[in-house]
């Protein structure tokens, strides 16, 4: 794994917005091929925009049982309110609900550009990555600008306080 790819847990990611850190986000796992797909773009503009650390929050764990999850699935009503302070936290919005609740479903990847704990921005899109461009299931439209410029916009407001001297 990359060096400026550094893996937080449900109560790293918390503790940014509590004590209100700053950072890019991803929540996602490089089990995800939507993940793996565009990491490598991500990195590479972090790296050009002097971004030190790109977070990724992984939302599977094992549970009490040894079985992996997926926070995202809400299966407990202690995994619902982990979630939803995730969701609550970042102000995310959805028309698409997570299963017998009336909670927003977040797809991965999901980017979080969070400054002074507040998510003032988030960019989720599912992409695929051949020949070296980025694109939609079942679409040869190559939108690897527009995602790299979406990753280049959280990133300045990320580094903004840095930008300003």
């Amino acid at each position: 794994m990359n060096d400026k790819l550094k893996e937080i847990s449900y109560d790293e990611l918390i503790s940014m917005f509590d004590s209100f850190d700053s950072g890019l986000v991803m929540i996602g796992g490089l089990w995800c091929p939507n993940c793996t797909s565009i990491i490598d773009n991500v990195l590479k503009i972090a790296e050009e925009k002097n971004l030190n650390n790109v977070y990724m929050y992984d939302p599977k764990f094992k549970n009490i049982y040894g079985e992996m999850e997926d926070l995202r699935d809400c299966k407990s009503l202690e995994i619902k309110l982990k979630y939803y302070a995730i969701v609550e936290k970042m102000g995310f919005k959805s028309s698409e609900r997570v299963k017998d609740t009336l909670i927003a479903k977040i797809h991965i990847p999901c980017f979080l550009a969070i400054r002074h704990g507040i998510c003032n921005k988030y960019y989720s899109i599912e992409l695929f990555k051949d020949n070296n461009i980025l694109h939609e299931l079942n679409s040869d439209t190559d939108l690897t600008m527009e995602f790299e410029d979406n990753i280049k916009e959280l990133i300045d407001i990320v580094k903004k306080d840095e930008l300003m001297y």
